[in-house]
């Protein structure tokens, strides 16, 4: 795999970050990955070290540079947060329609 350089690295990371749900991120066995409709990367675990892969046009790019854990660490918890936006969502419709049906007559 051909290296990352860790200026690119981190524009990317600074990217994914400031615009989180563009990425449709999860966390998995092999750490955090994410994609949009040009490029896909996971962050994981190599060793002690964090590592950072970027794949763009069927090609795959590394960074292990090891400044990856706090990277991953925030990753996790806007990935958390997302989550639980959604799921707050999801609870707030479900309380408007359960409004909604025991306001109609039968």
């Amino acid at each position: 795999m051909p290296d990352l350089k860790i200026q690119e690295a981190k524009l990317l990371f600074n990217k994914i970050h400031s615009n989180p749900k563009s990425y449709d991120l999860k966390i998995n066995e092999d750490g955090i990955i994410g994609k949009d409709d040009k490029i896909s990367f996971r962050l994981y675990k190599s060793g002690e070290r964090g590592a950072m892969e970027v794949t763009i046009d069927g090609l795959t790019f590394t960074n292990t540079t090891g400044e990856w854990n706090n990277a991953m660490i925030m990753l996790e918890n806007i990935i958390k947060r997302i989550d639980k936006e959604q799921e707050n969502f999801k609870i707030e419709q479900a309380i408007d329609k359960l409004k909604k049906y025991l306001s109609e007559e039968n």
